[in-house]
């Protein structure tokens, strides 16, 4: 299992903020035009899972070159 320390957010304005610690802000991936309802890790923390308000589901995933999350 991959341990790691970044908290995921997910906000009314569409956009998922990734904090390292819950204090530094990493990255910010755009996604639901109408916000987010859910948001879910993967156990083994290198997928990430957002649910729309408008019934989108949107999955992320850890690149391999160590460059943050990019949408799959």
């Amino acid at each position: 299992m991959l341990t790691t320390f970044l908290l995921a957010s997910a906000a009314a304005a569409g956009q998922v903020c990734l904090r390292y610690e819950a204090e530094q802000l990493l990255q910010i991936l755009e996604g639901a035009e109408g916000g987010f309802s859910c948001l879910a890790w993967h156990p083994d923390g290198r997928f990430l899972a957002a649910g729309g308000s408008g019934g989108e589901l949107l999955v992320w995933s850890k690149s391999m070159r160590g460059k943050g999350f990019g949408r799959r």
